[in-house]
């Protein structure tokens, strides 16, 4: 059962940022748009969302619903994002039933909204376990889940998740990280995304020798910012400036100015949100365009909003629309109902990361539920003992903390699309290094 009271709020709170941020950069248009043409709706047939389960289309629905329920930024700073997970699990929901359900059942997801603020996260995981929801799914940033996981964890719910910046931060053996962290190991987990970021800017022949740091004072980003810097200076490339500023700064001229005088061949971010927009902003009051930048974990609607200045530009990924990972029946339909949704919300019809790693985690619950039933106890014992198929590719959680996999990816603007350019089996074109 849908809120419909949080769900228009939180398109609400999508759309004005997607057009602050827009407008704020003269209102430029989605520099991925018309990327996924290949994948549009008259080339999408009906499949199973998961490998392991039969499309029975029309198949009757009876008996009780399953419900699955979930706290989701819908509303405050977190809501531009929180939007896409939410839309996300509209889809599958919508997608599963029109495959006849889970054994005949349909499935519900009750989504309480937790407006970007983690105390209210706990408080809605344990309103939502005390109404007897059957099954859970985690909500979007590092600080939610891990406020979500105590009272899930106690009530011996499994926990599959999106999104978790803390993946150092022990959950427990109940803990189903779609976007997969670290490849096992339970240190420096941001490592071998940083050491891939070296091997695709070596790919070039071209690679930097100079970089300028500059990172938000968030969890997620300053970890991954001190497994950079272990990267860097194991490739020979020297930090010429490390700077971290506060969350909320939008006032990037000071630093900018400091990059302008340092002329690194790279810009390194860790920028999280709308940052990337702001640094623009500083850029440009300066006439000042880096010869490379690598805006880490940015935004899809922040990266877009920088129309022509996109160009070039480098993030972290788990999913691209491109080939070979957008060939599979189930990336196609999965595409094409984001699509038609995006399109209607007036959300960025892109799918990468946020939108991956969501239908991912939507991807472990169903496989284990196919496997042996909403049971909770049993689903935790299946995932810890098998790996699951998602969009962005064969997982396992044998690894600390539930991370035995490692998806990250490197992404690049190139002609106006985003697209995978490393490790090369992914890739949908070669790196750009100037």
């Amino acid at each position: 059962m849908k809120n419909s009271t949080f769900k228009a709020s939180g398109i609400v709170a999508l759309a004005a940022v997607t057009a602050l941020t827009l407008s704020a950069c003269g209102g430029v248009s989605d520099p991925n748009a018309g990327a996924n043409e290949e994948t549009s709706a008259e080339n999408a047939k009906l499949v199973a969302p998961v490998s392991n389960m039969e499309c029975n289309e029309g198949g009757e629905l009876s008996g009780d619903p399953i419900v699955v329920g979930g706290s989701m930024s819908l509303t405050g700073p977190l809501g531009g994002t929180g939007v896409v997970h939410e839309a996300v699990g509209e889809i599958v929901v919508d997608w599963v039933n029109a495959c006849g359900g889970i054994d005949g059942r349909p499935i519900e997801y009750k989504v309480l909204d937790d407006q970007s603020t983690p105390a209210q996260v706990t408080s809605n995981y344990e309103r939502l376990l005390s109404e007897g929801v059957d099954l859970v799914v985690g909500p979007y940033a590092g600080a939610n889940v891990l406020a979500g996981a105590g009272p899930v964890s106690a009530a011996g719910y499994a926990y599959p998740t999106a999104t978790n910046g803390a993946p150092e931060s022990l959950i427990g053996d109940n803990h189903f990280p779609s976007w997969q962290i670290g490849g096992g190991a339970s240190t420096d987990m941001w490592l071998p995304t940083s050491e891939l970021l070296i091997e695709a800017l070596e790919s070039s022949g071209n690679a930097p020798k100079t970089v300028f740091m500059a990172t938000q004072k968030f969890p997620t980003a300053l970890s991954f910012a001190s497994a950079q810097k272990k990267a860097f200076a194991a490739a020979g490339i020297e930090v010429v400036d490390d700077i971290e500023y506060e969350m909320g700064t939008t006032d990037f001229s000071s630093i900018a100015t400091r990059m302008v005088a340092a002329d690194a061949d790279l810009v390194w971010l860790g920028a999280i949100g709308l940052d990337v927009s702001n640094f623009q902003l500083a850029f440009d009051s300066l006439g000042y365009e880096p010869k490379n930048l690598f805006a880490s974990l940015s935004g899809p609607a922040a990266v877009a909003s920088l129309g022509a200045s996109s160009e070039g530009i480098l993030v972290s990924s788990v999913y691209e629309d491109n080939a070979p990972l957008n060939e599979t029946d189930i990336a196609k339909y999965f595409t094409a109902s984001y699509q038609k949704l995006a399109k209607e919300r007036d959300l960025l019809p892109v799918i990468e990361t946020q939108a991956a790693a969501g239908f991912g985690m939507w991807q472990i619950l169903l496989t284990a539920v196919n496997e042996v039933g909403p049971d909770n106890a049993k689903i935790i014992e299946w995932l810890n003992a098998n790996s699951v198929d998602t969009l962005g590719g064969t997982i396992n959680f044998d690894g600390f903390n539930g991370y035995g996999s490692d998806v990250n990816r490197v992404a690049q603007i190139q002609d106006g699309k985003r697209t995978l350019v490393w490790p090369a089996d992914v890739a949908g074109a070669e790196i750009r290094v100037n």
